[in-house]
């Protein structure tokens, strides 16, 4: 009797993983296929036979790239799909999510308000009208110094306690949340940091995170496409994310799941077209349209920018931030030592990092190659 139900158990098993490999495959999509052409004795020619590789290589659906240098851009395009069940064709003007890169345009926005209000990057959240808030530092905010994590309760993960407004869940967050007084951490990555910038500004300005980001930021820059959505943007985006099948080289559709909306955190939709015009922006200094907010962000000691990431790339300092949540992964990174920026997006998780090194070819073709 034992070794009969052993037996069973052992066909259940048997049967239960050729059906997950089967439904696996059928729900899933075969990889993108590109021809790659001779490249061109061209600079956009090089790059443009580096991106259909990389898309055959790295079995992307889709890539956007562009590459700003003295101030214009001297690159952009975009390769692949958008939904590989329409097959419809990624554009430099496709709305994409950004995730994390979302965090600068954050912190730009943050800056703009506070240097209107003359707050400056020391001083605490808490004031007289906003005592509930911590007495937590702008800069250790920014810089990820809180000490605070993200965390995910099992209620929340049951219950899928996602999408909230970012004021009813900065409403419950504060209330719920005991903070230490103010000290220096160590470096904690935690998108909550920035969430609760965003919900700041709404209380200390009294309008929306969304709209302050649009009038102040996104508007004068001409980022026409940019905004954070107030709501779910998963059943609206014609872009999708993907992830690789777990058995099969196929890719399989992965959502992205928001806390809040609008999200400062990770909720930033976009395009590769906007993302030059930031670049140049960023890039121009006192010639460009964010001139004050970054000189508010400076931060001399460590030659960064508050709310950005430090990288060495090239034998150069460059600042930015990756993007990466879901299906979708970003790069987004300038060097003003070399006058570059370069911004790389894709539709799939990015679990090998192929963004840094996709980043390192195409600046190698115009920092090294002579054309």
């Amino acid at each position: 009797m034992k070794r009969l139900k052993i037996k069973y158990f052992l066909i259940f098993l048997i049967l239960w993983a050729f059906g997950f490999w089967g439904w696996e495959w059928w729900n899933s999509y075969p990889k993108v296929k590109l021809v790659v052409l001779a490249p061109e004795n061209t600079l956009s020619g090089k790059i443009d036979s580096i991106l259909i590789q990389a898309i055959n290589e790295y079995r992307l659906p889709g890539v956007t790239a562009t590459i700003v240098k003295d101030g214009k851009t001297i690159y952009l395009n975009a390769f692949g799909f958008q939904n590989l069940a329409e097959k419809d064709s990624l554009r430099i003007t496709s709305l994409i999510p950004v995730a994390s890169v979302s965090k600068l345009f954050t912190a730009l926005t943050v800056a703009n308000a506070a240097k209107d209000l003359e707050i400056k990057a020391t001083n605490f959240l808490q004031d007289s009208l906003l005592e509930k808030f911590p007495k937590l530092r702008f800069d250790q905010v920014l810089e990820h110094q809180t000490g605070l994590l993200d965390k995910r309760t099992l209620r929340s993960i049951l219950f899928e306690e996602y999408g909230n407004s970012l004021q009813d869940w900065g409403d419950s967050y504060l209330q719920n949340q005991t903070f230490l007084e103010s000290q220096e951490h160590p470096v904690q990555y935690a998108d909550l940091n920035f969430d609760l910038l965003g919900y700041w500004l709404e209380n200390r300005l009294e309008t929306n995170f969304h709209n302050q980001a649009n009038f102040q930021i996104f508007g004068p820059s001409g980022m026409d496409q940019s905004h954070y959505p107030l709501q779910d943007f998963n059943d609206s985006l014609p872009i999708s994310g993907y992830q690789h099948t777990f058995l099969w080289k196929r890719l399989e559709v992965t959502e992205m799941r928001l806390q809040t909306f609008p999200s400062p955190s990770s909720g930033l939709l976009t395009s590769t077209r906007d993302m030059s015009l930031a670049l140049i922006h960023l890039l121009r200094d006192e010639m460009g349209n964010f001139q004050n907010e970054l000189a508010w962000l400076e931060e001399r000691e460590n030659s960064k920018l508050l709310g950005f990431q430090k990288i060495r790339m090239l034998e150069s300092d460059w600042i930015g931030h990756f993007g990466g949540q879901a299906g979708y992964s970003a790069f987004f990174f300038y060097s003003k030592n070399l006058k570059t920026g370069i911004f790389l997006f894709f539709n799939l998780k990015d679990p090998a990092d192929y963004r840094l090194e996709l980043a390192k070819k195409l600046l190698h073709q115009v920092l090294v190659v002579k054309n």
